[in-house]
């Protein structure tokens, strides 16, 4: 089966932080390569890719925009380079892929799997996560910014030398997650779990962020403080 390419649709809205995409405009493919090699094109949109499974596969320098990813498996595959606009992630399994100086922006993500994942020198621009897994991810020299995260996990994943700016989270797990040389201020970690998150030695990325009550008791601990009830 051949796959051709549709146009733009004016029906196809975008809105920053989410998207909204009219499915019955996409062309559903569910063989990523095979509609590369036949469009010859590293420019790929209004695609609705679902029920795909690739191992150790390539798909840097790709540039996919106003397309959705269902219930696709894309165990330690390579992205680098690659750009994300406007795009849905609903499902989707990428357990042990490169994403490394890859740019997303404007992109829903939804009970997937990103477990083991780098993002070395990536970008990350008005994303939304929603009930999903980036336990043990590594994130370095990233710029993240405008991020909503809800329900998510990060166990021992880590933030190094990364920027954050507008990085709002809600019942997000960050166990023993690593944040060296990463600013943490201004960002509200109440509502979520930061046991034993690791720090530089002087713990200057602390300065400024909001805890709850446990929490700061936490933080006061690690940095040597004695606490008297």
């Amino acid at each position: 089966m051949g796959y051709k390419k549709k146009k733009k649709s004016r029906s196809l809205k975008d809105i920053t932080g989410s998207v909204k995409v009219d499915d019955t405009s996409l062309t559903k493919i569910n063989d990523l390569k095979l509609f590369i090699s036949e469009n010859d094109d590293n420019y790929i949109e209004l695609i609705n890719l679902e029920n795909c499974e690739y191992s150790i596969s390539i798909f840097s320098y790709l540039n996919f925009e106003l397309s959705i990813f269902k219930n696709c498996v894309f165990h330690s595959c390579d992205f680098e380079n690659s750009t994300f606009l406007n795009c849905e992630f609903i499902g989707c399994d990428f357990s042990g892929s490169k994403f490394n100086k890859a740019f997303f922006d404007k992109v829903n993500i939804k009970e997937c799997k990103f477990s083991g994942c780098s993002f070395i020198s990536a970008k990350l621009s008005n994303i939304i996560i929603f009930e999903s897994n980036f336990n043990y991810t590594s994130h370095f020299e990233c710029k993240i910014v405008d991020l909503k995260i809800n329900n998510t996990a990060y166990i021992e994943a880590s933030f190094d030398e990364c920027e954050l700016k507008n990085f709002n989270i809600k019942e997000v797990d960050f166990t023993k997650a690593e944040f060296f040389n990463t600013l943490l201020k201004d960002i509200d970690f109440s509502t979520s779990t930061i046991d034993n998150i690791k720090l530089s030695s002087n713990m200057m990325e602390i300065k400024g962020m909001i805890v709850d009550t446990y929490q700061a008791a936490s933080l006061a601990i690690a940095l040597g403080l004695i606490i008297k009830d």
